[in-house]
């Protein structure tokens, strides 16, 4: 009998700074683009490229490279999260019209607060896990303990280094290398 515990086609990176996570993250979409993989989903925004738009925080669409702001305008000196759960909830069309392309792989920016929560992209993170399309996602570790509640264990943790990245996609089972 075939066991029923085997890791799903998702990973996460985990990370204690999400800015240093995302160096990692960039590089490794642009190099499968490059090899003709179809990448799509959203990831995160590089902060001078949201507050080239005006936002404290963003996402980019893979499929089109449009920008959007995922941050409430809360005044100049406020301290407190900006992150606006309307606009990613907004977004979540984004990932679902990405989801009917049948990618290689499909990133999602963060399995974050509003995702520990049941909200934010949870919806469509669990329509990706359940249809086995590859994904990868960026998990803080401080919400590792939801993630893996959230995955029910299967899924990959990743290092944020590039082999870490490179050897879990170059495994999957739709996955060529060049």
């Amino acid at each position: 009998m075939e066991p029923t515990n085997r890791p799903l086609p998702i990973a996460a990176v985990v990370h204690e700074s999400a800015e240093y996570a995302d160096e990692i993250l960039y590089p490794f979409i642009q190099e499968l683009q490059s090899q003709e993989k179809n990448i799509l989903g959203v990831v995160q925004a590089h902060p001078e490229v949201s507050y080239a738009y005006g936002s404290q925080m963003g996402i980019v669409d893979l499929s089109s490279g449009a920008y959007l702001s995922i941050a409430q305008d809360l005044g100049k000196h406020n301290t407190s999260c900006c992150l606006d759960a309307e606009a990613v909830s907004n977004a979540s069309t984004i990932l679902q019209a990405a989801r009917m392309q049948n990618p290689d792989l499909l990133i999602v920016n963060r399995f974050g607060k509003l995702e520990a929560e049941g909200t934010g992209f949870a919806d469509e993170m669990l329509e990706i896990m359940s249809e086995g399309t590859p994904m990868l996602t960026v998990v803080a570790e401080r919400f590792l303990p939801m993630w893996r509640e959230f995955t029910g264990g299967l899924a990959t943790e990743l290092e944020a280094t590039p082999t870490a990245l490179h050897q879990w996609f170059e495994q999957l089972p739709s996955s060529t290398t060049p």
